[in-house]
């Protein structure tokens, strides 16, 4: 193919030849135009998009530092159930020994002693409440 290019270039008249060239660089012109317009709709894109991402990287950063702060409060919550469950707990055993102090006390409680004392007190207050009327 190329020999055909070069033996009809060898056969042009130098008017032929000319033009040849002439319509060369005009094809090598629209070219690099067409090329030039391209990077030029790329660059346009490119700055579109960082226009566009920039305020949503600062948004999802902000957003990031957020939840960070929402995970550290979380944390000290769950630090602070956890001395709360303690101090339940220990709330719970010592009053736990106090409440089987307290039942031990009622156990050693002779009731029978108790209720011929709740009888003696009661006959003698029968004749008292009849001198008062009542």
């Amino acid at each position: 193919m190329e020999q055909k290019t070069e033996k009809a270039l060898e056969s042009m008249t130098e008017q032929e030849l000319l033009t040849e060239i002439a319509r060369q660089q005009r094809k090598a012109a629209r070219s690099s135009r067409l090329a030039a317009a391209a990077a030029a709709v790329l660059a346009a894109v490119f700055v579109a998009l960082l226009l566009v991402v920039t305020p949503v990287a600062r948004r999802a950063g902000s957003t990031l530092e957020e939840a960070e702060q929402v995970v550290i409060q979380a944390q000290e919550s769950l630090s602070k159930v956890d001395e709360l469950a303690e101090n339940l707990n220990d709330m719970v055993t010592s009053n736990t020994d106090a409440v089987n102090k307290a039942l031990s006390q009622i156990g050693q409680v002779d009731i029978e002693s108790l209720n011929r004392s709740i009888q003696e007190l009661s006959d003698i207050l029968t004749p008292l409440a009849r001198l008062f009327n009542r």
